[in-house]
């Protein structure tokens, strides 16, 4: 589920950014066509064309225009794989020789080389070169499995098996021919018949001769001068593991509802062609790639400074941790002129795809600008887990005892062995002057099944409460958070100078302010300052959050800054000078996170 009601509504209103993004991104690239589709939850909830499939014809691209998504074949030739797996016909760990004799005519790198084994064809670990050694595919006719299986004998590994990552063509094809072997039919029949046909995947395709006429897209090189000149397709044959699939965003939407239908894990039954533990698996079980930093110019408050990106390699799946996003699953694809991705977040229930028909078009820019318009529409929010079903129990009573104090429900609504706290009926009656009476709650994530954190429905303010239960249902501890809260005239007054120093050093603030009371040094201080102002510019002042730290309400307040993130300020006043700060720090708002704009 997700706690914000208006997700949906917040996701849609950023259908006219991302048009405007694409049709931009078609201009700046060159490319004659491309088609952007977004699934949200299960269904295509936008696509749209931009351009021209053809440039003879000056056919419009849309949803149901087929073309070639090369590499994210691999993903299929992956998924079967593992369910042939799930039903006991092979083991990952098995060597490829096992399905495929004939591989024992590779040559290993080394005589303690151990033989290379699915597992490692699925993460590109098999020590196999990126391609083959045959002649190119042609176009006129397709590779036979017998050139292909040939070509192995003597064929020498560029690495040792399970050392290194380098992705190779090769491996997804020999994988393709490992399906067939285990199925007893044909690659393309065991992925139809498992994958595509129980998808309802009817405009997917593996040679260019079945897309019905008028529906595939025209690919495109571009030249030195004129205008881009057309690829025909080459027939990949035995090699379609690696790259074969023709298909169109519709039905694409369909397999990204399938790959994000798995999450979250759950107990309803299962109701697609391979169980969603194992769709989870493929995303998950990768080997790691490498690391990516790289500067970005942020154009908006709030974008990031850097992009720094982790990779993984999982069964035909890259899986990626970015400044955005803490698990991104995506594939491309380049093939015959088209270029291609597929991305989703499992977390947040949303995919984008992006086909084009140019050699060299970047789809990866129009997908990274349509999730940006998604994430600053602000419905771009991660999946609250499922809590343990006691808290329905736990926080009627809570919210009972907060309305009206009552000493025996308090001490009912506690788990076992968990003491009464004397000052818990103060700090309830706090939040209560502060926000008055609560009638509801909505969950704002789970940290684990009996630790969550939830928005109060209350008459004032922003009341954010954190419960943790023990293992009878009862509550163990709780700990509010109030959110956007007035400031008083006289300290806002000081915060305001103190803070302003961050934007601009002023001796006199410095004198009346922080001097009389501090540990540091001027010459330390304008360090200090100095050193904010370069991260975050001039900050401003917005409202106060309170919460009960070591048994005491701990007040900071939030400040919006230029840039480098929002800040909070804790402010200690001498008691005897209201002008003087007794003690202050600044802290990050967002703890873990790359820096932004």
């Amino acid at each position: 589920m997700f706690a914000d009601s208006q997700r949906r509504r917040k996701l849609e209103s950023a259908f006219p950014a991302i048009e405007a993004a694409a049709q931009e991104e078609a201009g700046r690239q060159h490319i004659p066509g491309l088609v952007v589709g977004v699934v949200i939850d299960g269904e295509l909830a936008y696509a749209k064309g931009f351009g021209v499939a053809d440039l003879e014809t000056k056919t419009k691209p849309d949803a149901d225009t087929v073309y070639r998504i090369g590499s994210i074949t691999k993903s299929f030739t992956a998924l079967a794989l593992l369910s042939l797996r799930d039903e006991g016909a092979l083991a990952l760990d098995d060597p490829l020789t096992r399905l495929l004799p004939e591989a024992r005519g590779l040559v290993y790198p080394t005589r303690d080389s151990a033989p290379l084994t699915l597992r490692q064809l699925l993460t590109h670990t098999s020590g196999l070169s990126r391609q083959d050694r045959l002649p190119p595919p042609s176009s006129e006719r397709p590779r036979p499995e017998k050139e292909v299986i040939d070509s192995l004998a003597g064929l020498p590994l560029a690495n040792v098996p399970g050392t290194t990552f380098e992705y190779s063509n090769l491996g997804f094809v020999l994988l393709g021919l490992a399906v067939g072997r285990a199925a007893h039919m044909t690659f393309r029949d065991a992925v139809t018949k498992r994958l595509l046909a129980p998808l309802g995947m009817t405009s997917t395709f593996w040679d260019p001769a079945d897309v019905p006429a008028g529906r595939l897209a025209t690919s495109y090189r571009p030249v030195p001068a004129g205008p881009p000149q057309p690829f025909k397709p080459i027939l990949l044959g035995a090699s379609a593991g690696a790259g074969g699939l023709f298909s169109s965003v519709r039905d694409m939407a369909r397999y990204l509802a399938f790959e994000l239908g798995a999450y979250p894990p759950r107990n309803a039954p299962e109701s697609g062609p391979v169980r969603r533990s194992t769709v989870r698996e493929s995303h998950a079980t990768g080997f790691k790639t490498g690391l990516r930093v790289r500067l970005e110019d942020a154009p908006m408050k709030g974008d990031s400074l850097v992009d720094s990106t982790a990779d993984a390699y999982g069964f035909g799946w890259s899986a990626q941790q970015t400044c955005d996003f803490d698990t991104v699953i995506r594939h491309n694809g380049g093939i015959d002129g088209f270029a291609t991705l597929v991305v989703f977040l499992p977390k947040h229930g949303v995919g984008v795809i992006v086909f084009t028909n140019l050699f060299g078009a970047v789809p990866d820019v129009v997908a990274k600008r349509t999730l940006d318009a998604l994430r600053r529409g602000g419905g771009l929010i991660q999946r609250t887990p499922a809590l343990a079903p006691e808290f329905e129990g736990a926080m009627k009573r809570f919210l009972a005892v907060y309305n009206s104090w009552d000493e025996s429900a308090y001490g009912a609504m506690l788990s076992k062995g968990r003491d009464k706290d004397p000052s818990e009926q103060e700090e309830l009656a706090g939040y209560k002057k502060l926000h008055g009476a609560c009638k509801g709650y909505a969950p704002i994530e789970a940290e684990r099944p009996r630790a969550g954190r939830f928005r109060m429905d209350c008459e004032r303010g922003t009341l954010e409460l954190s419960m943790q239960l023990g293992a009878d249902g009862l509550i163990t501890g709780f700990l509010g958070t109030s959110r956007d809260l007035p400031i008083e005239p006289d300290l806002k007054k000081v915060a305001d100078r103190v803070v302003g120093l961050v934007g601009k050093w002023d001796d006199g603030a410095y004198r009346k302010h922080l001097a009389p009371k501090s540990t540091k040094t001027r010459d330390e201080t304008v360090k200090e300052f100095d050193a904010l102002r370069s991260m975050h510019g001039a900050c401003t002042v917005k409202s106060a959050t309170r919460a009960v730290i070591r048994g005491a309400f701990d007040r900071r307040l939030e400040l919006s800054c230029e840039r480098g993130g929002d800040m909070s300020l804790v402010l200690h006043i001498d008691p005897k000078d209201a002008n003087a700060v007794a003690a202050y720090w600044f802290e990050a708002s967002a703890i873990g996170t790359c820096p932004v704009r």
